[in-house]
């Protein structure tokens, strides 16, 4: 069991920033409780108070809240550490609590003490300090293992922005390029995944999703079911949601606004977490622009023609020159490879 002072003492350190993972994930537990999660909300009000007040008026302001806390309506004689419920009553009024104001007063001053960066406008428990981002260059992929147990597979000249813990009422993270997920189910919690040109929202499946710049987004399913929510362009505001089952596929081209759903094969979309590159039916020039992603190779067409090659293959773990020369035996097209850039003409 937690007490008053210990759990008061996990606020400071993830306030001021110096929690572990370990100590984010356990809070993060706590703050299911309403009662819990309304005292961190006190207690957070107070260590983001302005900068420009006075210690006198700083350690007032604690006494408030240490009061406000100690109400009995709000009060509980400990802290869980697991989901049994708690007795209500009131908290003990004794000398803890001068320790306690000493520890929050403590993480208070050595956080506002060290160099500020740009700060946001309000503190929440999905605060911008707390949110993480993982950028891939060209020719880079990588695996990343959220706090819910959800995991994420990168792909190359992708972003993704996501918080450290996440809330008790939803889990969001922003994407923009290519990624697949596996999401922990949390039928309470939706996952909700921000494009620029779109949102998709899940409770727990594995799907993909590519979102590129000045490419049309795609989201197809592996397992579960998803639902996409296309962003319009010129302030169209209509309220469109297309939900998408294993085995099928949404394109939205946000350009002109319009939505394919088609099937699909899930495996195959995700075909490039386990190095793979599979291309159906596909455009030279778009096997180009998955080429130069994966290769980190510039891909320069010295002519027209060749761009508009309908090819098909599977690739594993293949070199770039594996992969042009089978290639250009279906259809074919002279190539160039130096150390920075491959050539395809006619």
């Amino acid at each position: 069991m937690m007490n008053e002072e210990q759990f008061i003492e996990l606020v400071a350190r993830k306030l001021a920033g110096q929690a572990s993972p370990a100590e984010l994930a356990e809070l993060e537990g706590l703050l299911c409780e309403e009662n819990l999660r309304e005292r961190y909300l006190l207690l957070q009000q107070y260590f983001s108070a302005p900068e420009g007040q006075s210690s006198a008026d700083t350690e007032l302001a604690l006494q408030k809240t240490l009061e406000r806390i100690r109400e009995p309506e709000n009060g509980l004689s400990s802290i869980p550490s697991s989901a049994t419920t708690p007795r209500r009553r009131r908290w003990p009024v004794y000398a803890a609590a001068a320790a306690v104001s000493g520890v929050i007063i403590f993480f208070l001053f050595a956080h506002r003490q060290r160099p500020q960066t740009a700060a946001p406008v309000a503190q929440t428990l999905q605060d911008r300090a707390q949110w993480l981002n993982r950028q891939n260059g060209k020719a880079t992929r990588a695996v990343i293992e959220l706090a819910d147990g959800s995991k994420i597979w990168l792909n190359a000249e992708s972003k993704l922005s996501y918080p450290e813990v996440f809330t008790r009422d939803s889990r969001e993270v922003y994407l923009n390029g290519e990624a697949f997920f596996d999401v922990a189910a949390d039928p309470e919690r939706p996952f909700i995944v921000h494009l620029a040109k779109g949102t998709v929202k899940v409770l727990g499946t594995s799907f993909n999703v590519r979102a590129y710049d000045n490419e049309p987004v795609q989201t197809s399913v592996t397992t579960g079911k998803v639902a996409f929510i296309p962003k319009y362009e010129n302030g169209n505001q209509r309220p469109d949601t297309f939900y998408i089952t294993p085995d099928q596929k949404v394109t939205y081209r946000h350009t002109a606004e319009d939505i394919i759903k088609e099937n699909t094969s899930g495996q195959e979309d995700k075909a490039w977490t386990e190095g793979r590159l599979v291309f159906r039916d596909a455009l030279l020039e778009d096997i180009g622009h998955e080429l130069e992603r994966s290769f980190g190779k510039k891909v320069v067409f010295t002519a027209e023609a060749p761009k508009y090659y309908r090819m098909t293959g599977s690739f594993q773990n293949n070199s770039l020159q594996d992969i042009l020369f089978y290639l250009a035996r279906s259809r074919p097209f002279r190539y160039t490879v130096t150390d920075s850039t491959l050539f395809i003409g006619d």
